[in-house]
């Protein structure tokens, strides 16, 4: 199928777009570009554990990497909006003028450099070193640099790909999203448009490249010395304010008669995006959509449903991880999606609860037919639910033993929906607390506060 046709028939989703008013005031520094120390000269916000440690790589194996003249300026690299240590590229300088480009993608465990002369991303530095934003003399202070004031922008475009020609629904259909970059930046009535963000698998642009310096080994880069677990990624997730208003927000709908939500991502220079999520029209239930940013989804249950995650609960969760994990698996697709980051939030008027997920791949539910999702609901309210569930003799009023329930949620879990990797938690004002079984029985462990 032709990409023209397939652009006509999905929509092109302008996901964030950032704003930067910027003030550059070190452009044409001093500073020894040789230097080993690293002081961001940058525009934007970069990814700057992921560029020392690729300065501390590049230095060790000075001798078998570098392959050009110049000088490598690392205090005007840039990770292009990405955040997850995956990749940079960075200006090489000889007599005044950008000669080349180095790109540094990583895949798994290794990192590659890759001398290139794109020409957009030469013009790109060479402008940003050299010429629009250099710098000149105030004329209040010949002893001073003036800063130039400059605004750039960073539009991120994402285009849900078909893998067949059958059409299929984003939303649970195959396929794949494609996003794209593009970074301009304006002075005064002059503007540069240079796309420095489409990256082949190797970290190339369309047109260009070469083999990989170190060959397909690669450089290996060193391990997270002291990983997060569940408990301090879930943590992160929920202490902060905006997950905090949506919480005070969600509990305040419970007595509603339909479903609440909120959608939590991230933009590019790591500032939290929120949106209050709509419902499925003409229905009760709040529409429930993941995209490449999104790192926490949250929901109501208002008053009249049970007051824990549903089976159709379990089936989103399971299919928004194989989504992030096939993502993933793209070359292209950038950032890469963190599996273990992901949340997704219940509250309700006994309890707030969350889903996190703990493993390196998950593995999808069955596509259940209609009739199956009928029998699972059956079976889950009349076999675990309601054995904590208690209705009043005179006024009928339902009450529920809440930890007898999260004990039928727990044995449902592993008797019917079993999904290796899934956490449960309860969230509260004091911190979350893991819930699990042990031979049969419930047991909770807090996490540290």
């Amino acid at each position: 199928m032709k990409k023209n046709l397939i652009f006509r028939l999905f929509l092109l989703a302008i996901l964030f777009t950032l704003f930067h008013s910027c003030i550059q005031d070190e452009i044409y520094s001093s500073v020894d570009p040789t230097s080993k120390e690293y002081t961001s000269k940058s525009l934007w916000k970069e990814d700057e554990t992921y560029i020392k440690n690729v300065i501390k790589i590049y230095f060790e194996n000075e001798s078998k990497i570098k392959k050009v003249n110049g000088i490598i300026y690392w205090d005007y690299a840039t990770t292009v909006g990405t955040y997850n240590e995956s990749f940079l590229i960075v200006p090489i300088v000889e007599n005044g003028k950008v000669t080349s480009v180095l790109q540094v993608p990583r895949k798994n465990d290794n990192i590659y450099f890759y001398f290139t002369d794109f020409s957009n991303h030469m013009a790109f530095f060479q402008n940003l070193l050299f010429s629009k934003y250099k710098k000149k003399a105030h004329p209040n202070n010949n002893a001073n640099l003036a800063a130039r004031d400059i605004i750039c922008t960073t539009s991120y475009y994402s285009v849900w790909m078909p893998d067949s020609e059958n059409l299929p629904d984003p939303e649970t259909g195959a396929g794949h999203w494609e996003t794209y970059s593009i970074v301009k930046c304006k002075e005064r009535e002059q503007e540069i448009d240079q796309c420095i963000g489409i990256v082949g698998p190797n970290g190339e642009c369309p047109g260009g490249g070469g083999d990989p310096i170190g060959g397909d080994s690669g450089f290996p880069y060193p391990e997270n010395p002291d990983p997060e677990n569940p408990c301090e990624k879930l943590k992160t997730q929920t202490t902060n304010i905006t997950f905090k208003n949506n919480i005070t927000s969600l509990e305040g709908k419970t007595t509603d008669s339909y479903e609440s939500g909120y959608r939590i991502g991230t933009n590019s220079d790591g500032s939290l995006q929120n949106q209050l999520l709509q419902n499925k029209p003409g229905t009760q239930q709040v529409d429930l959509k993941a995209f490449s940013n999104t790192i926490t989804l949250m929901h109501s249950h208002y008053d009249g449903l049970y007051p824990m995650f549903s089976p159709g609960d379990i089936i989103f969760f399971n299919q928004w991880i194989v989504w992030a994990q096939n993502w993933n698996s793209v070359p292209k697709n950038m950032p890469k999606i963190p599996l273990n980051n992901l949340t997704f939030t219940l509250v309700t008027s006994n309890g707030n609860y969350s889903f996190n997920f703990d493993a390196t791949s998950v593995t999808p539910l069955p596509l259940y037919t209609q009739k199956e999702l009928e029998n699972l609901d059956k079976d889950y309210i009349d076999k675990y639910l309601n054995k904590a569930v208690t209705i009043a003799n005179v006024s009928g009023d339902v009450s529920f033993n809440m930890e007898k329930l999260e004990k039928e949620f727990l044995k449902f879990m592993n008797d019917k929906m079993n999904m290796p990797g899934l956490k449960l938690y309860k969230t509260t004002e004091n911190g979350n607390v893991q819930l699990n079984l042990v031979n049969g029985d419930r047991k909770e462990t807090p996490c540290p506060n």
